[in-house]
C-alpha cells in the first residue's frame, strides 16, 4: 500500500480532508482507493441514506453527511465529485467557492455551458481541478503512448478504438441509471479521449451516427459510430455500443512504420502488440483499481506540492466538445 506520506510534499497535506461526493459504485471505488492511499478524514455525502449505509459498510472511518452544503461547511480540503455529469460544474464551482480543489469524474459535464467560467474561477481562486480521465493511467494504454511517442511506429495516421459491453449484464439496474436515460453508449466516452489523446491534435471535423438499435430497451443511444479528422493527416473511428457480448476494448494505433493494438477486454489482463518488421507481443497483468490509483495519487501530489495536473479541464473539454457534436449528429 502507498500511503500519502510517501509523496514528497506530503507536510502541506498533513491532516487533509477529502469529501467524496456520491456514494454510487464510482464514489465507493474512490474511498477504497483513497483509504489505502492513507487518506485519514475521509467525508462522503449523498442524498439517498441506502447509498450512505453502504458507503459506511465499505469505508467504517468515513464521516457521513446528507447533503452536499452541509458536508462543504465541514470545509474539506478537497472535494471528489462522484455524480451525474450535469452536475459537476455547478458542484465544482460551489466546492472552489468553499476552499477546497475538484477532482471531478468523467465526463466533466454534458454540456459546455460553464466550461469558461469553472476554468475561470479554479484560476483566480488557485485551485486545482482535475478531471477522471482514468484510462490514461492504464498500464497498458500508457504503454503503448509511450512507444508511440517514441517514434516506434513513425508517425501515427490513424487511430481504429472499438467498445462495446452489455449493459444488462453489467448493471442488472441499468434503466434506472443516468446513462441510460441520457448519454446512453456516449457515456462510453474514454475511447474518445483516447484517440484524442494518441492522435495528440485539434479536431478539424467529425461525422457520428449513433442512435437506440439493440434490443436492450433503452431510450439513450445503445450505439455510436464516431469518425474524427485531426488537423494534420490523422483520422480515428470510435465505435462504442452498450449491446455486445462478449465485453471487448481494443484500440489500434496504425503508423507509418509499424502499428499498435492494445486489447483488454477483461480488467486483470492486457495484452500489447507492437509490429515493426515482426510482432512484439507483451502480456500484462492489471488491476481496475491501479487506474484509480495512479489518477488519484497524482492529484494528491499536484495540490501537495502545487504541481500541475495531467487530466485539465482544457483536457477534459476536447473529448466533452466531440460527445456534444457527435450527438448533436445522432441520426
Amino acid at each position: 500500500m502507498v500511503n500519502i506520506r510517501d509523496l514528497p510534499g506530503f507536510e502541506n497535506l498533513e491532516g487533509l480532508s477529502v469529501l467524496i461526493v456520491g456514494c454510487g459504485s464510482i464514489g465507493k471505488r474512490h474511498a477504497r482507493v483513497l483509504t489505502r492511499l492513507g487518506v485519514a478524514d475521509l467525508r462522503a455525502c449523498d442524498p439517498l441514506p441506502a447509498q450512505r449505509d453502504a458507503m459506511q459498510a465499505q469505508t467504517p472511518a468515513v464521516k457521513l453527511h446528507d447533503s452536499f452544503d452541509a458536508a462543504l461547511r465541514d470545509a474539506p480540503d478537497a472535494v471528489w465529485l462522484c455524480t451525474p455529469p450535469e452536475m459537476h460544474v455547478p458542484m465544482a464551482m460551489q466546492a472552489i467557492r468553499s476552499g477546497a480543489h475538484v477532482f471531478a469524474e468523467k465526463p466533466l459535464s454534458d454540456t459546455l455551458d460553464g466550461i469558461d467560467e469553472l476554468s475561470a474561477l479554479a484560476n483566480a481562486q488557485s485551485k486545482k481541478v482535475m478531471v477522471g480521465l482514468c484510462f490514461r493511467y492504464h498500464d497498458g494504454l500508457r504503454r503503448a503512448k509511450k512507444y508511440l511517442d517514441a517514434g516506434q511506429i513513425g508517425r501515427l495516421v490513424s487511430v481504429r478504438a472499438s467498445m462495446g459491453e452489455h449493459l444488462p449484464d453489467v448493471r442488472p439496474d441499468y434503466r434506472n441509471l443516468f446513462s441510460a436515460q441520457s448519454g446512453g453508449a456516449f457515456d462510453l466516452m474514454h475511447d474518445i479521449d483516447l484517440a484524442i489523446w494518441y492522435a495528440g491534435q485539434s479536431v478539424r471535423a467529425l461525422h457520428a451516427f449513433s442512435g437506440s438499435y439493440s434490443d436492450i430497451g433503452i431510450a439513450a443511444p445503445d450505439v455510436a459510430e464516431i469518425l474524427i479528422d485531426f488537423s494534420d493527416r490523422c483520422v480515428a473511428s470510435v465505435h462504442l455500443d452498450f449491446f455486445q457480448r462478449p465485453r471487448r476494448r481494443q484500440i489500434e494505433l496504425i503508423g507509418t512504420a509499424g502499428v499498435i493494438i492494445v486489447e483488454f477486454a477483461r480488467w486483470d489482463r492486457c495484452t500489447v502488440s507492437t509490429y515493426r518488421g515482426a510482432w512484439q507481443i507483451e502480456e500484462m497483468t492489471t488491476d481496475r483499481d491501479d487506474m484509480f490509483t495512479a489518477e488519484d495519487r497524482e492529484f494528491l501530489h499536484a495540490v501537495a506540492e502545487n504541481q500541475p495536473i495531467t487530466c485539465t479541464i482544457a483536457e477534459a473539454r476536447k473529448s466533452l466538445e466531440v460527445v456534444v457534436a457527435a450527438q448533436g449528429e445522432k441520426q
